[in-house]
């Protein structure tokens, strides 16, 4: 991967002002324990370590959760969604219920002091209401990425900011995917943007902050 682990250029031409969010996606027990769930994949668990060491290390006030929130019942959408949550309607909340919707224990205590985006029904987190609202209002420029998953809800998350002008950080052993090639397919798609992408891991971009790189 030619854009992974070297620092981009483009972190010069960024203030050391510029304000940084942490966004974790979809960390949800729809996802990740629910058993109900036919989206459930534990090994996606794998990654909770070290998105945790990566809240401790940029701080709680700098992160955002999104949820991946879906309708009540299929015939609630419109559309090419009515038809996705047809052919998906096991995920429905009138089926498997809202608590499925909760992200998992493990970052409970962090959601104090951390935004929450509203409504995410699709993949990308700039469908979820208020998220560009807020990250706008934060004056955020550089946005780190982790969560699940990579080559889909990550993928189309991180395409949208790089449209929009952000600055983007995936950490890709905090990003997972449940699909067997997923991270290298989405990572074929990142490097594509090394002007304005860096796809780096956990301990290198704690240590890149710890240096006063980005803030």
């Amino acid at each position: 991967m030619s854009n992974i682990l070297t620092v981009p250029e483009w972190h010069a031409d960024v203030k050391t002002n510029s304000k940084t969010t942490l966004v974790i996606v979809d960390m949800q027990k729809l996802f990740l324990i629910d058993k109900k769930s036919p989206w459930m994949d534990a090994k996606l668990l794998s990654i909770v370590p070290n998105i945790e060491k990566l809240i401790k290390a940029l701080g709680v006030q700098n992160v955002m959760f999104t949820r991946f929130t879906p309708p009540k019942k299929w015939q609630d959408e419109q559309g090419s969604w009515q038809t996705y949550y047809r052919i998906n309607q096991k995920i429905t909340t009138s089926i498997l219920g809202s608590d499925a919707l909760d992200l998992i224990d493990n970052f409970i205590p962090y959601i104090q002091n951390s935004c929450m985006a509203s409504r995410k029904k699709s993949a990308s987190i700039f469908m979820a209401g208020n998220f560009h609202s807020i990250i706008k209002k934060k004056s955020t420029k550089i946005l780190i990425f982790a969560g699940i998953e990579t080559d889909y809800c990550v993928l189309s998350s991180v395409l949208d900011a790089i449209h929009l002008g952000y600055y983007v950080i995936v950490v890709m052993d905090a990003c997972a995917s449940s699909k067997k090639q997923g991270q290298k397919h989405a990572s074929g798609i990142f490097e594509r943007f090394p002007e304005q992408l860096w796809m780096t891991y956990t301990n290198t971009l704690i240590d890149h902050v710890q240096n006063s790189k980005i803030h």
